[in-house]
């Protein structure tokens, strides 16, 4: 009888571990350059949004990470765009015209979406510098950029404002 729950332990030990790391990716940017998850891991914190053009909330999210992505010059921004292949342009021009310091990227196959089971955006993920996922937030009510920023600080070595 122990060895069967000794190996159930292991094996949730095992899926919680690896749940908790952000899968890899590849994923094309405005421009077309496809961009990994490597290469936006190592300088420090990593906020993940995925958003839709269609999203209000989405929308209403974006100046409260902008503001982050400039106060934080060590955080890495990145939207991820999990609009429809049809809907890109409409998606582009948003971003384009609001001049945001995000990283933009493109799911429209939503390859990486459903490896997350990010259904219904906005959906966002704080990463540590080796890709954990460290926070999981979905949707945006005004003053959850402050859990971000707390969970941001804790991950620079800065103290937060309650200490």
């Amino acid at each position: 009888m122990k060895k069967p729950i000794a190996c159930l332990l292991l094996l949730l030990l095992v899926s919680f571990a690896m749940a908790d790391m952000m899968p890899d990716f590849k994923l094309p940017d405005a421009t077309g350059k496809n961009v990994t998850l490597q290469e936006l891991l190592g300088k420090g914190p990593v906020l993940i949004d995925f958003w839709a053009d269609y999203c209000k909330p989405c929308k209403d999210a974006m100046p409260q990470l902008h503001t982050l992505a400039e106060k934080y010059d060590s955080l890495t921004v990145v939207m991820i765009s999990i609009d429809a292949p049809k809907n890109l342009p409409k998606a582009k021009n948003y971003l384009k015209s609001k001049n945001y310091k995000f990283i933009t990227l493109f799911d429209s196959e939503k390859t990486l979406a459903k490896k997350l089971g990010v259904t219904n955006p906005p959906h966002t993920f704080i990463l540590n510098k080796t890709g954990e996922i460290v926070y999981s937030h979905i949707g945006y009510e005004p003053g959850v950029e402050n859990e971000y920023e707390m969970h941001i600080r804790n991950l620079l070595g800065l103290k937060t404002d309650a200490e």
